[in-house]
């Protein structure tokens, strides 16, 4: 193998600059900041926050308008349903809603006595398919109807407690 005369070394790329010839990169703010800002690590978190950011607001805006009126449906007409607000757990697998209060409706019959309105602070609702909710609305749909039936066991479960406790009395 012949090596080239006016080089003392070679390298994969063919001749490559004297050791003493190359000078590091000088290290600024603004190669640091960008160094940082491409960084896998901060991509990803960036990515994932964007992520939640957009699936909380989407949840608080369109699935909390629609959740009442999936429960109100799911109870037959004898129920309605107010949110104050929902937002997402921090692992995208559940979701928040605050301020529940769960209405009876008037039904035709006056003999009946109605069961007093329920009022919850804060209940967790575990939800599988939270990231997609975004892309695919029959996914969404799924979801409110999945909550709204999570919901209707409960406010079932806290009648029957009501009517238990005035029963007892």
């Amino acid at each position: 193998m012949n090596q080239d005369s006016n080089c003392r070394t070679s390298g994969f790329y063919g001749p490559s600059r004297q050791m003493s010839e190359t000078k590091p990169p000088t290290l600024t703010f603004t190669n640091w900041l960008k160094a940082l800002l491409l960084s896998p690590g901060t991509l990803f978190s960036a990515g994932y926050l964007a992520l939640y950011l957009l699936t909380n607001n989407y949840l608080d805006r369109d699935i909390r308008k629609n959740l009442p009126e999936a429960f109100s449906k799911a109870s037959g007409y004898t129920w309605k349903l107010s949110v104050e607000s929902v937002r997402t757990g921090h692992q995208l697998n559940s979701i928040t809603m605050t301020q529940l209060s769960f209405i009876p409706l008037e039904q035709q019959s006056l003999r009946t006595q109605h069961p007093a309105p329920i009022s919850i602070k804060e209940l967790q609702v575990p939800c599988a398919h939270l990231c997609t909710l975004l892309f695919d609305k029959q996914r969404a749909d799924s979801s409110t109807r999945d909550i709204s039936a999570h919901l209707l066991r409960i406010s079932r479960r806290l009648t029957e407690t009501d009517r238990d406790k005035k029963g007892s009395q």
